[in-house]
């Protein structure tokens, strides 16, 4: 049933895409300057975003094709399952701030799409972009995306992404679908504008605990992995997330704008704006399995149901923030020397499982600066702290410089330094959790992070080292249940990132180094990488490019962290290690106009009889397999 609603839904947004190809395009009038009309651009969160040109531009290129796999396309390496789509986590130990009490699935960062990754696309003409991928064993991905015009000065965008995937072992079928909706109005003088959102995810995926004898798999005792024994038959988790929101602002004083005059000098002194966001955002989990008592549970707690399980937890909050800024009508073209902002933000959150019902108020004050020097010099800070029933002493405090060796525009490249302070209270999950097979109530102490970030950065090269004190960290232990260390743990980590184009060559990767004073309650990898390279070769008088390549992904071994199916969550464990198995990955992309195609080899490595493919203990990888792909971009 659920493959046939998310075939329908496929149906429908290609059938939306075809209306929206033939449908006529209104052009605003006012717009005179020329502009390559093929690009398309987008911003993230906030209309401060567009102002202060933190914009991006939609990567076209065949480069990127062939990452089809969320996890593919972020600089870092991740630990994840035997199947596409299913949980991960990175192997570069990140600490996030949560502002508070946190909403967010940490278990599939790459997968879920809220508001703080939602892509404002702003084309010049009607945009339409289908993506499709199928591989071994009916696994299947699509991604839909197609932003127009509707009438000057409003813009409709949407995105859709589906992933089908039955897997090759015993129930670990995934079945993943996000959506979200996005609108955008201004008016001609620029004076207000509101943008608003939408979004949805869902995320069902069958859970079997991983193999239960890695020699089978190590060994290649039984190579029809159909046949390898799992851990668990009946279990499976249900995520889904949504929400929706709005942003709006009002400039304090009129434009002296006149339209189509291209002389138009902004004033000297702009009394900035007010902005007002708001947003609700919803998260329920179900965990439920038929065998509650099978021995992979044995160092859980006493089940409450021997029958079945079936935990759920539902959470919902809404966010209001107002606050002042000194934006007017300047843009980053006009060079914005000076911003500052400040407000106020109320959050109402409300949780809910199978015993009781919790509500929380927070009223968290929040600020920021940023200064440009001289075209070279670039300062920013921010502040946000929390109050209220739940987090209240919570702070994050960040602060950054950016130092051109020369101008912006010609320069030797950058150099870099941030400074990062979080007062961070422990997860609700840490301390309150109520289910089948896991319970605890504890009170733990605030944990404390101190991060120093600083480095180099020249055309598409960075090379930098970060710094990390932590203080009370808070972490899941060997029986899958929260500690948190007594004392203060420090990370070193050197990294450096690169994306460069030699000639006709593509080069793409990162290369991690990281430390860990204490290696009782943080595992990562000492060394851990990745590589994409390809080379590119017109053909036919330019009108197609055919571009081979391979791509590496490596880590030493180490501790990998287990994973918890009933926590959906990773936990520590010393067991065994894994890693130092090259996933090594070829392919041959072809572009001939708006049409990119793809053919790909996946885990070569594995060829060489090396069963050793493991990013998490007890989930072997996929063996080595074919796929194919397209991505087709249309233009009105």
């Amino acid at each position: 049933m659920r493959v046939v609603q998310l075939r329908f839904l496929s149906l429908l947004i290609i059938l939306l895409i075809c209306i929206q190809l033939s449908a006529s395009t209104k052009k605003d009038s006012t717009n005179t300057q020329k502009v390559d009309s093929s690009v398309v651009n987008y911003y993230r969160l906030s209309f401060d975003s567009l102002f202060l040109g933190s914009t991006h531009i939609v990567d076209t290129s065949i480069f990127i094709v062939t990452d089809f796999d969320e996890i593919q396309r972020s600089k870092l390496n991740f630990a994840s399952l035997s199947n596409i789509g299913a949980p991960h986590k990175s192997i570069v130990l990140i600490n996030p701030f949560y502002g508070g009490y946190n909403l967010e699935n940490n278990t599939f960062p790459q997968i879920m799409r809220n508001y703080k990754h939602i892509r404002y696309l702003t084309p010049v003409q009607p945009f339409s972009e289908i993506y499709y991928t199928t591989g071994a064993n009916k696994e299947q991905q699509m991604e839909v995306s197609f932003a127009r015009q509707l009438f000057p000065r409003f813009t409709i965008g949407m995105e859709f992404a589906l992933n089908s995937s039955p897997g090759i072992y015993k129930n670990t079928k995934s079945e993943n679908a996000r959506v979200y909706f996005t609108g955008r109005y201004h008016t001609k003088d620029e004076r207000y504008a509101v943008a608003g959102n939408y979004y949805h995810n869902k995320i069902w995926l069958q859970e079997n605990g991983g193999i239960k004898n890695d020699s089978v798999f190590e060994n290649n005792i039984e190579p029809d992995r159909r046949l390898i024994s799992v851990n668990l038959l009946d279990a499976g988790n249900l995520i889904k997330e949504s929400g929706f929101g709005f942003e709006q602002y009002f400039n304090f004083v009129k434009s002296n704008v006149k339209v189509n005059d291209s002389t138009y000098k902004p004033r000297k002194f702009q009394f900035g704006r007010v902005t007002h966001q708001f947003s609700y955002h919803r998260n329920q989990t179900i965990y439920s399995e038929n065998s509650p008592l099978v021995d992979f549970y044995k160092t859980s707690d006493a089940v409450l149901d021997s029958n079945s399980t079936y935990d759920s937890i539902y959470q919902s909050s809404f966010k209001n923030r107002l606050y002042l800024s000194s934006l007017g009508y300047k843009k980053f073209q006009n060079d914005i020397p000076f911003f500052i902002y400040a407000g106020i933000e109320h959050v109402y959150i409300l949780q809910s499982d199978s015993l009781k019902k919790t509500t929380y108020n927070q009223f968290n004050p929040f600020g920021g600066i940023r200064i440009s020097l001289f075209h070279s010099s670039y300062l920013d800070g921010k502040i946000t702290m929390i109050t209220g029933d739940y987090g209240s002493g919570d702070l994050e405090f960040d602060a950054g410089i950016k130092q051109f060796l020369g101008t912006e525009g010609r320069n030797l490249g950058n150099i870099f330094f941030r400074i990062n302070i979080v007062n961070q209270s422990p997860s609700w999950m840490f301390e309150r959790y109520q289910s089948n097979h896991f319970r605890w109530e504890n009170t733990f102490d605030n944990s404390k992070f101190i991060t120093f970030n600083g480095g180099y950065s020249i055309k598409g090269i960075t090379i930098g080292g970060r710094w990390q004190v932590i203080d009370k960290y808070i972490y899941f232990n060997k029986l899958a249940h929260p500690e948190q260390s007594t004392g203060t743990t420090s990370l070193k980590h050197l990294y450096t990132e690169f994306h460069i184009r030699p000639g006709k060559f593509e080069v793409r990767g990162s290369f991690d180094f990281q430390d860990v004073n204490n290696t009782d309650i943080i595992h990562v990898p000492t060394f851990s990488g990745k590589l994409k390279f390809a080379f590119a070769q017109d053909l036919f008088s330019n009108a197609a490019t055919i571009k081979p390549g391979f791509s590496i992904n490596w880590f030493s071994s180490y501790y990998a962290d287990a994973y918890m199916p009933a926590l959906r969550s990773f936990y520590l464990q010393n067991e065994k290690k894994i890693g130092n198995f090259p996933f090594i990955d070829v392919f041959l992309t072809l572009k001939v106009k708006r049409a990119s195609l793809f053919i790909e080899y996946a885990n070569v490595y594995a060829l060489f009889g090396h069963y050793q493919y493991y990013t998490t203990l007890h989930y072997p990888t996929r063996d080595a397999r074919f796929y194919f792909g397209v991505k087709w971009r249309f233009f009105k």
